[in-house]
C-alpha cells in the first residue's frame, strides 16, 4: 500500500466522520447541542478524531519511510552488480577526522577505518605513496591522480597478488573550496597483469626455441628485410660476423627460391630449392660473403607471423642443408657398388650416431598427439621406454608438472613450432642430486602440412644446472665480500681524522712551551676526544656489520613494560636538571618476543638525540610513549627542542651528518645505526620536526605479543 492510497482513505473518513455530525445535527434540537453535555461530548470527539489522525498520519509516515528504505535497498543493489562486474571497489577519505570509509552493500552499508588499519589492505610501500597523493590533492598541488598499488604480499607463495588501478578526487568541499571528502576508485588490473606477464613469457620462450632450434632458422620483418638468425643458421652458411650479415638487411626477395611471393599475403610453404653459390656471387652483389662454394640443395618451411588481424607481420623460415642428402641418393642410383658403399657408409654414420648417443648420455624423442604416448630411444633402433602421459608427468617433481602438462597440450593440439624446456625429475644421481632433463622437441610435418608427430632428443643437464647455480652463488658471494670490504673501507676513513687530530694536538702541546696550570685542560681535552674517537670507531665497527649483514637477532620473550622505562632514561641521563621527562606506559605487564639488546639499542640512541635537541631551555620536555596494535609495536618519542629544517631532515639518516650550525650529531653513526637496525629487524622509522618546535620520531616494529596487562584491564 503507498502513500496515495493511505491519503485517499484519510479523505474518505473525513467525510465519513462530518456526514456522522450533520445528520445528528439535524435530529437533535439546535439549541440542545450547544448545553454542557454536547460540548463535553464534541470536546472528547475532537480528542478521539485527533488521535486518530495522528496515529492515521504515523502509520503513512512509517509506510513512506519503509519504501524509501526499499527503494534505496534496491539502488544499492543494482550498484554493487555494477561495481562487481567492472572489478570496481570505491572507498572515501574524510580529511578532517583523518578515516576512511569503504563504501559496501548488504547488511553493511559501510565501515570505517584508522590509516593505520587501512593499511592492512595494501603494500606498505605503496600506501604512503597513496598517502603523499591525498596530502598533494588536500593541499591543492593536484585536483586528482591515479596511481598503481598491490596487496600486501600473501604468506603462502602460492596465492596471487593482486594489483589494482586507484584513482583519487575530490569528491566534496567545503564554502571555501578545501576538500572535505575524497572518493577512491579502485580497479582490480590482476587478469591484465597476468596477460602481460603471459606475453613476456611467450616471446621468452620464442627466443629459447629460435636459438637452441637444430634447424636453421630466419626471420624476416614486415617490411622484407632479415631480422635475424640462429647460430645452426650461421654455421650452416659459414658466416662468421652476425651483426654486419644482418645489417645488410637482406631483402626476402633476393632469396631465388622466395623472388615471386608476396611478404604480406603468404600462408604456411614447404619449399626445396637447388642454388648454385658461385653462380649467385658473380651475378649479384648483394649476396653476403658466404665461405660456401658449389651448389645448395636447400628444404625450408616457410611459416607466417600474424597479429591478432590475421595480417602477416613477418616470416619465420625453418630449413636445413640437405646437399648431403641429395648426393648421397645421387650416387646411390649411378651404380650398385657406389649403394653398397653409401649404405655401409649410412650404416657407419647411424653407429656413430648411436655411439655419440651413449657416451653422450642423450636419448631420441617421440611424441604421438594421437596415442598420446612419449618414446624414448637409446639409439636410433631401440627403444628405451615407453610413456603414456600421466606416467611422464609422476616421474617429475610436482613443481615442473604444470609445465610438462602445457608442452603435452601444445603436441597434442599440434603447434607447428619446435620448442626446449629443462625439466627437473623425481631420479637422483649419484651424488643424491635431482636429475635435470632438456628436451628439443620439432613438429615433423606430412605431405598435407600438418604435424604427424614430434622428434627430438633429451639430454641431462643435471651437471650444468648444478654448476651454473654455484656459480651464481660464488658470484654472489664474492660480490657480497666486495661490499663489505668498500663499506668498511668508506666508513673508516670519513670523519676518524677531527678527534685523532686533537689528542695528538694536545699530547704534542705538553712539549711546547706552556703553563703548568694548563695542563689539566690538555689532559681533558685528550680524554674527550679519545672517548669521541673509541665511540667512532665502534659505531663504525657496528654498522659495517649491520652493511654486511652479520647482526644476529635473538628473539626471546621480555617485559617490554618494564625495560621501556629504563631505556628511556638511560637514553635521557645527559639531560640537564630543569628539562622534564615523560614516560607514558599504558601496561603493566606487555611481554613481546624482541631483541632486548638491539632495540633497547634504538630507544636508548633516539632517547639522547632528543636529550642534545632540547640542551640549554629552560622549558625543555621529552616524551616517550608506546602501543602494541594487531602485531605491530609503535613507539612514539618527542621533544619541544630546536627541531630540523626540511634540509635537515633530508640528512638526518645519512651517515656522519652534521646540524646547521655544522656541529656533529652524537658520533654522526647514531641515526643511521637506528634507522639500518630497525629495517634489518622488519621494522621502520619516521619523523616529523618543525624548526623552533621540536622533533617527534615514530618507531614501527612488528613482533609477537605472548602476554599483555594494561592498566585498566587484563587481556591474556
Amino acid at each position: 500500500m503507498n502513500y496515495s492510497q493511505y491519503c485517499r482513505r484519510f479523505s474518505l473518513l473525513s467525510l465519513l466522520l462530518a456526514g456522522s455530525l450533520a445528520a445528528h445535527a439535524q435530529q437533535e434540537d439546535i439549541s440542545l447541542l450547544f448545553d454542557i453535555h454536547h460540548i463535553l461530548a464534541y470536546i472528547v470527539a475532537a480528542c478521539m478524531i485527533s488521535i486518530i489522525i495522528m496515529l492515521y498520519l504515523n502509520r503513512v509516515h512509517y509506510f513512506h519511510t519503509k519504501d524509501t528504505a526499499n527503494h534505496q535497498r534496491r539502488l544499492n543493489t543494482q550498484l554493487s552488480i555494477i561495481l562487481d562486474s567492472n572489478k570496481t571497489k570505491t572507498w572515501t577519505y574524510d580529511v578532517d577526522h583523518d578515516l576512511f570509509t569503504t563504501i559496501v552493500t548488504g547488511e553493511e552499508m559501510e565501515k570505517k577505518y584508522t590509516p593505520m588499519d587501512f593499511l592492512q589492505f595494501y603494500d606498505r610501500d605503496d600506501f604512503r605513496h597513496l598517502l603523499g597523493i591525498i596530502s598533494d590533492i588536500v593541499d591543492g598541488k593536484t585536483l586528482t591522480e591515479t596511481l598503481a598499488m598491490k596487496n600486501p604480499r600473501p604468506k603462502n607463495d602460492d596465492e596471487p597478488r593482486q594489483y589494482y588501478d586507484v584513482n583519487i578526487s575530490v569528491l566534496r568541499r567545503d564554502h571555501g573550496d578545501r576538500p572535505l571528502i575524497l572518493l577512491g576508485i579502485q580497479h582490480d588490473v590482476t587478469a591484465d597483469r597476468e596477460r602481460e606477464k603471459l606475453a613476456r613469457n611467450m616471446m621468452l620462450r620464442y627466443k629459447t626455441v629460435f636459438n637452441s632450434s637444430q634447424v636453421d632458422m630466419f626471420y624476416y620483418g614486415a617490411d622484407g628485410r632479415m631480422k635475424d638468425a640462429n647460430d645452426k643458421a650461421l654455421e650452416t652458411f659459414k658466416i662468421t660476423d652476425r651483426q654486419a650479415f644482418l645489417r645488410r638487411g637482406v631483402k626476402f626477395n633476393d632469396i631465388p627460391a622466395y623472388e615471386d611471393m608476396d611478404i604480406k599475403t603468404m600462408e604456411y610453404m614447404h619449399i626445396s630449392s637447388i642454388t648454385d653459390i658461385d653462380k649467385r656471387k658473380r651475378e649479384d652483389e648483394r649476396i653476403p660473403e658466404t665461405k660456401i662454394k658449389g651448389q645448395i640443395y636447400y628444404e625450408v618451411d616457410l611459416v607466417p607471423v600474424k597479429d591478432e588481424k590475421g595480417e602477416n607481420i613477418g616470416v619465420v623460415a625453418a630449413g636445413r642443408d640437405i646437399t648431403e642428402m641429395v648426393e648421397s641418393f645421387h650416387h646411390q642410383q649411378e651404380a650398385a657398388r657406389q649403394l653398397k658403399r653409401s649404405t655401409k657408409d649410412m650404416q657407419s654414420y647411424i653407429d656413430n650416431i648411436n655411439y655419440s648417443l651413449k657416451i653422450s648420455n642423450v636419448r631420441l624423442v617421440n611424441y604421438d598427439p594421437d596415442s598420446h604416448e612419449l618414446i624414448m630411444f637409446s639409439d636410433l633402433n631401440n627403444v628405451q621406454y615407453r610413456l603414456s602421459q600421466i606416467r611422464a608427468l609422476t616421474l617429475l617433481v610436482q613443481s615442473e608438472r604444470r609445465t610438462a602438462r602445457g608442452l603435452m597440450r601444445r603436441m597434442d593440439n599440434r603447434h607447428k613450432d619446435s620448442f626446449s624446456a629443462t625439466l627437473c625429475t623425481i631420479f637422483r644421481d649419484d651424488k643424491g642430486r635431482n636429475i635435470y632433463l632438456q628436451f628439443q622437441m620439432t613438429p615433423i610435418v606430412g605431405k598435407d602440412g600438418e604435424v604427424t608427430h614430434y622428434f627430438g632428443m633429451c639430454r641431462n643437464m643435471t651437471e650444468m644446472v648444478y654448476t651454473e647455480q654455484m656459480l651464481q652463488e660464488e658470484t654472489a658471494k664474492a660480490q657480497e665480500t666486495e661490499q663489505l670490504k668498500s663499506t668498511f673501507l668508506q666508513n673508516m676513513s670519513y670523519e676518524l681524522r677531527t678527534p685523532l687530530n686533537a689528542v695528538v694536538g694536545f699530547a704534542e702541546l705538553y712539549n711546547a712551551e706552556h703553563s703548568p696550570e694548563d695542563e689539566p685542560v690538555f689532559a681533558e681535552e685528550i680524554k674527550t676526544n679519545t672517548n669521541v674517537l673509541l665511540q667512532l670507531i665502534n659505531d663504525i665497527l657496528f654498522i659495517s656489520r649491520l652493511d654486511a649483514r652479520m647482526i644476529e637477532f635473538d628473539l626471546q620473550p621480555n617485559e617490554f613494560a618494564s625495560l621501556f622505562d629504563g631505556w628511556c632514561y638511560m637514553g635521557w641521563s645527559a639531560l640537564e636538571s630543569s628539562a622534564k621527562t615523560i614516560v607514558e606506559n599504558p601496561y603493566s605487564g606487555l611481554i613481546l618476543n624482541i631483541d632486548q639488546q638491539h632495540l633497547g639499542m634504538v630507544i636508548q640512541k633516539i632517547c639522547t638525540y632528543t636529550a642534545y635537541d632540547v640542551q640549554g631551555m629552560t622549558d625543555g620536555t621529552v616524551r616517550a610513549k608506546y602501543e602494541y596494535h594487531h602485531g605491530e609495536l609503535t613507539i612514539t618519542i618527542e621533544d619541544n627542542g630546536k627541531g630540523l629544517t626540511p634540509e635537515g631532515q633530508a640528512k638526518i639518516f645519512d651517515r656522519f651528518s652534521r646540524d646547521s650550525q655544522g656541529h656533529h650529531q652524537g658520533t654522526g653513526l647514531d641515526l643511521p645505526i637506528v634507522k639500518e637496525l630497525l629495517e634489518q629487524m622488519g621494522g621502520s622509522i619516521e619523523l616529523q620536526s618543525e624548526q623552533g618546535k621540536g622533533t617527534t620520531f615514530y618507531i614501527s616494529l612488528p613482533c609477537e605479543m605472548i602476554y599483555m596487562e594494561k592498566k585498566s584491564e587484563i587481556i591474556a
